[in-house]
């Protein structure tokens, strides 16, 4: 089959003016692979075509080798003893009839600055391939003679033995991927399909041009009705899609710099749809003989007798556009190698599609929306293909966590240390093609969605539902006991409801002390507490639901002690403290050992390296109240913490939390104030391995990496609090409450909240 006639002009504009890519690479986005250093570098393209001129300008630096199929075989009307008698063609002869040197323009055009062109001493740049230091075999195949030419008509042939020869050729010189910018009508002999199967076999990716004869339906100059023409791609082309085919093969259409479907290019077909792809293939700029050779005695050739650049058209263009996206692709990405059908589905899978809902000229059917018999997958789009696509996950120690999970903020004690630390900069994840991307952590995180770290602020129905809770209290001598009832929020359309959960509190004094045991509210601090918002994990001795018992007994020099313990589910908390009461002070030191099953102090952090999230800690605090003047009282408290994360490797972890308050009467009611730093890190490290670079195979390779654990902010509590009676027995009590840095990321958004209630005893 011979080439795809194609439209090719001189593009004597382009001698004296500055150009860089081949017209087509912006369309496709091709300095997105560029960006991250892919040039195609090691891959080899093995071209079957009409040969090569490489002392083009712009192919002299190019890696190039030759081979021509008649010098191994006889080929009726070729000399391997360079005898010009009679002969078409003779050992040596370089590309006759031009087309092999514009395809492989497309692919590996150099772009040798400072080049003269023109015989006024214009400077051009000249022209970039998209795979531009991929190295090509050019591989001939053409029959001799067959490539005369007259005026702007390309008359080259295939034989389908030369070309069967080229393929098989290739294989053996070990090519990754074939560009086979020819074809023909579909026939019966599948000796050329065989040997395209042949390659794939070999883990060979082959690109072919789907052809360009398509033509609507008409009627011929009889007025006879004529068939549409082109409505699927030619031979071999139309093997793309097939079972046979691994998925290595694809089919090219074109498109015109407007992105718009060419009207000569061989539609999709609805065997092939899912493995054709649409490229630039028409005014494509690229590398071509000298105007001497291919319109020789035109009066306005210019008088060099370099190679020149043409301006052309034809499917055969928009091959090597995919060729050398296929190029690009293995050479960042060397685990597609592996694989290298995954290179070609990346291409599949992220193309533009293309949509036309006016029924197509030649098929009759539209361009819809997903893949269709007119534009097969749609538009190649580099930009999108060298993108990360689907789950990207990071191999930490263990474990593959996503990128969500590896970059979100720990919260709790933790905040962000992840994002902070810059422990994740640099890294390498990989996408659901097993590709590796260097992570800008930064970027990462910033496009994670909101609301990874949950609100602080308390649960205010359940707040509600406590102050509406049933209360009854006794007391007999030195025993007394209450306990609240909370409402219950019914819900007719839910078949069963727990009932709410009571708290009760317990309390007998005897002669040098008290024994004190409840659930729910928690154990007396003279610290004060904020409220509205809540303390993650282990907070202040689990005030919401769990379990308490204190025991207080007078030792010597006036000095109590207290023996504490406390449960909540995964948690539990024991101590003791030593302290004294006096008229108008008090004071508490103590020590208390703490575990937490379920959070790493109130946040994530080990899950992300396959362990279980759970905190161990000795807490050492002293807390105290003051009556300095009158009815004012002012209290606070201080904690500071040893903590181990059981699982993962740190080393010296402490965190901190305090608190301030004032009290004092005012009108009907008391006017408090508080202000908090919840539990923060403020020390720490871990140690973990993490992927920092991929091998020539594709394999991931780790390194210990060692980063702080401290967030990058502060948390500030403030709350105001005001509790007054009302004429009868009505009381009420409004609060408000402001977190600064929440969650200890610096910048986040403050939270705010109010509390007003009122109510009276039934």
């Amino acid at each position: 089959p011979p080439p795809f006639p194609a439209t090719i002009a001189p593009a004597s504009a382009f001698e004296t003016r500055e150009y860089t890519a081949t017209v087509g690479l912006p369309i496709v986005g091709a300095s997105s692979a560029y960006s991250i250093g892919a040039t195609g570098d090691g891959i080899t393209v093995a071209v079957i075509d009409t040969g090569v001129l490489t002392d083009h300008p712009d192919l002299v630096g190019a890696a190039i080798t030759s081979f021509d199929v008649c010098a191994a075989t006889s080929c009726p009307g070729y000399d391997s003893n360079g005898d010009p008698t009679n002969m078409i063609r003779q050992a040596g002869d370089i590309d006759t009839g031009g087309h092999g040197t514009l395809v492989t323009g497309v692919i590996a055009a150099t772009r040798q600055d400072d080049y003269r062109t023109t015989s006024d001493d214009t400077i051009a740049n000249g022209i970039q391939g998209i795979a531009y230091e991929s190295s090509i075999i050019a591989i001939r195949a053409d029959s001799p003679g067959s490539c005369a030419r007259t005026g702007e008509d390309e008359e080259c042939s295939f034989a389908d033995s030369n070309t069967v020869r080229a393929i098989d050729y290739a294989i053996a010189q070990g090519a990754d991927i074939i560009n086979l910018s020819l074809g023909g009508e579909i026939d019966s002999d599948p000796t050329l399909e065989n040997a395209v199967r042949r390659a794939v076999n070999a883990g060979i990716l082959v690109v072919i041009s789907a052809g360009n004869e398509a033509e609507p339906a008409g009627t011929d100059d009889m007025g006879q009705p004529v068939d549409a023409k082109g409505q699927t791609p030619s031979e071999p082309a139309y093997v793309a899609g097939q079972a046979t085919s691994l998925g290595r093969v694809v089919a090219v259409g074109s498109i015109d710099t407007s992105r718009v479907l060419s009207d000569f290019s061989n539609r999709a077909g609805t065997a092939s749809q899912n493995f054709y792809l649409l490229a630039p293939g028409q005014g494509i700029v690229t590398t071509g003989l000298d105007d001497d050779v291919t319109t020789p005695g035109e009066p306005t050739n210019d008088p060099d007798s370099e190679g020149d650049y043409w301006r052309v058209s034809g499917t055969s263009f928009s091959a090597p556009y995919v060729a050398g996206a296929l190029a690009l692709l293995l050479d960042a990405f060397p685990n597609l190698k592996q694989n290298p059908e995954l290179a070609l589905q990346i291409l599949l899978d992220t193309a533009d599609d293309y949509v036309d809902m006016t029924p197509d000229a030649v098929t009759g059917d539209v361009a819809g929306v997903g893949t269709d018999s007119v534009s097969g997958v749609g538009i190649m789009n580099l930009s999108e293909a060298f993108r990360p696509q689907g789950q990207q996950t990071l191999s930490l120690s263990t474990e593959k966590v996503s990128l969500g999970e590896a970059l979100a903020p720990s919260g709790g004690a933790f905040g962000d240390w992840a994002e902070h630390s810059g422990a994740f900069n640099g890294l390498v994840f990989t996408d659901k093609y097993a590709r590796g991307f260097r992570l800008d952590a930064d970027a990462a995180a910033a496009n994670l969605p909101d609301g990874i770290v949950r609100s602080r602020v308390t649960n205010l129905d359940r707040r509600a539902d406590f102050a509406a809770s049933q209360a009854r209290a006794v007391a007999v001598g030195d025993l007394s006991f209450s306990w609240h009832t909370p409402r219950l929020q019914e819900d007719i359309t839910a078949p069963y409801q727990e009932e709410a959960e009571s708290t009760f509190q317990a309390r007998y004094q005897f002669a040098g002390g008290e024994v004190e045991f409840g659930r729910g509210g928690g154990i007396t601090r003279l610290a004060p507490d904020v409220t509205l918002f809540t303390e993650p994990g282990i907070g202040n001795a689990f005030s919401t639901s769990g379990n308490w018992a204190r025991v207080s007994h007078d030792i010597q020099f006036g000095l109590t002690m207290d023996l504490f313990t406390a449960t909540e589910d995964a948690r539990s908390l024991t101590g003791v403290s030593i302290g004294r009461d006096a008229r108008f002070w008090s004071f508490r030191a103590g020590i208390a050992s703490a575990a937490d099953g379920e959070t790493a102090l109130g946040g994530s952090l080990q899950e992300r390296f396959g362990e279980t999230d759970k905190a161990g800690m000795t807490a050492y605090s002293l807390e105290g109240a003051w009556n300095p003047v009158g009815r004012l009282t002012l209290s606070s408290g201080v904690e500071m913490a040893s903590v181990d994360l059981p699982g993962v490797d740190t080393q010296g972890i402490w965190t901190s939390r305090w608190s301030v308050g004032a009290a004092h009467p005012a009108g009907p009611g008391e006017l408090s104030l508080v202000i908090a730093q919840p539990r923060r890190a403020e020390t720490g490290t871990i140690r973990f391995l993490a992927p920092t670079a991929i091998d020539a195979t594709g394999q991931v390779l780790q390194d210990q990496i060692s980063a702080g654990l401290t967030p990058s902010g502060r948390q500030i509590d403030y709350e105001t609090r005001y509790r007054f009676n009302l004429p009868g027995d009505w009381t009420g009590e409004t609060s408000a409450a402001l977190s600064t840095s929440p969650n200890h990321i610096s910048g986040a958004d403050d939270e705010g909240v109010v509390w007003f209630s009122v109510g009276t005893k039934w």
